[in-house]
């Protein structure tokens, strides 16, 4: 797909892809540029339960970093 750019910098996502990442209106989206490209990532708000989910995975990390 290919979405134009117009003078204000504002671009339009388009349906489908709206639609594949469950984006609707009013939603935030955290925005970044890596290697090249531009990368949008739906802002997901931190519960109970995701910052466990977090913090497990961070742990698990750091204790294979310190294993390998």
């Amino acid at each position: 797909m290919i979405a134009k750019v117009p003078v204000k910098g504002q671009t339009v996502i388009p349906e489908a892809i709206r639609e594949m990442a469950r984006i609707k209106a009013g939603d935030q989206l955290d925005v970044g540029y890596s290697g090249g490209l531009i990368v949008m990532r739906k802002r997901q708000s931190l519960t109970p339960a995701r910052v466990r989910s977090l913090l497990l995975g961070w742990s698990r990390s750091a204790r294979n970093d310190s294993e390998g």
